[in-house]
């Protein structure tokens, strides 16, 4: 583990393409020990590729990696023993037992027989896998085997973990322990970088927030940090019919934004009488105002004009 604080990661310059398509544009990401970073991006924003290249998986185009001062392409394999990582898709072995598993991934980062052994046991704890160390993979549930799966990433307890989606199919209760581990891992020196799709992990993590939209990096900071830099105060309107209140002069300063064909969203401190004035014929099919709440969807909203989900 690093010592908390200390530089972790140096990413410079990361660029890679495949053909036409430019899944990294120039990225740099630094990240200290005792930190987690969740790298929030629609899918096809470059996040995977990100730390495939972080990981030694990926050769980039451009760009250099570090892990504590190693250079991750000039020293391979002693920059492989920083880094654990856990991909999208679950990778174990379905032929091996709970504990050969985590045994096995420990040998490969270099564990001696008896540290493989108590890792195996610790990380076991630390996922709620103690009870099922001696079953055959086959025969976990969905939960179970992304637990395993995330626990061979930690097992020889890396400097530097890179989590993709760690919680995907994931249950409640699994979720949980994920989350709890991260943090655990964080708390003894880890610098960790986690991609989600599910926001409420990221308050959970209490995490450093990257947006990264197109192969750019495009802000970093905590979410109290990017709600006050870019949240924008307004209110959402529903109608019982299809409006275009762009078409209305009366609004046009308020900059409405289409939330679908019976929702908006108008920019700006403004009271509901002041709205119905404003909202002339439209106003008698008004059937909801609600005041727009500081969140990281609008954040991300409003830093990359889509959605989470890709929606313009």
């Amino acid at each position: 583990m690093g010592q908390q604080g200390c530089r972790v990661l140096r990413a410079v310059g990361l660029t890679k393409a495949y053909g036409e398509i430019e899944a990294l544009r120039g990225v740099d990401l630094e990240v200290d020990a005792g930190s987690v970073v969740a790298l929030l991006g629609r899918n096809g924003a470059g996040k995977t590729t990100m730390l495939s290249i972080i990981a030694g998986l990926l050769v980039p185009d451009a760009g250099s990696v570090e892990v504590n001062g190693i250079d991750v392409w000039a020293d391979r394999a002693t920059a492989a023993s920083q880094i654990g990582i856990a991909p999208q898709e679950t990778g174990i072995y379905r032929v091996l037992t709970v504990r050969e598993n985590l045994e096995f991934f420990g040998e490969i980062a270099g564990l001696s027989r008896r540290d493989k052994r108590r890792r195996a046991d610790d990380v076991a704890e630390q996922l709620g896998l103690t009870d099922l160390l001696s079953r055959s993979a086959t025969t976990l549930s969905g939960g179970e085997a992304r637990r395993l799966h995330t626990g061979c990433a930690l097992v020889h307890a890396p400097p530097l973990l890179l989590l993709d989606e760690a919680t995907v199919g994931a249950d409640v209760a699994t979720r949980n322990q994920l989350i709890d581990a991260v943090r655990e891992m964080a708390n003894e020196g880890a610098a960790v970088i986690y991609t989600t799709h599910y926001l409420p992990e990221v308050e959970a993590l209490e995490a450093d927030i990257v947006i990264i939209d197109d192969g750019k990096l495009l802000a970093r900071g905590s979410r109290a940090d990017l709600v006050s830099r870019y949240f924008a105060a307004g209110v959402e309107l529903e109608f019982s019919i299809d409006v275009d209140l762009r078409s209305v002069d009366a609004l046009v300063e308020m900059a409405p934004v289409a939330l679908g064909s019976r929702r908006w969203q108008l920019q700006g401190e403004c009271d509901i009488v002041d709205i119905g004035r404003r909202l002339g014929a439209h106003a008698s099919a008004l059937l909801a105002v609600e005041a727009s709440r500081p969140d990281l969807e609008r954040v991300f909203l409003e830093i990359t004009g889509r959605s989470l989900e890709g929606e313009a």
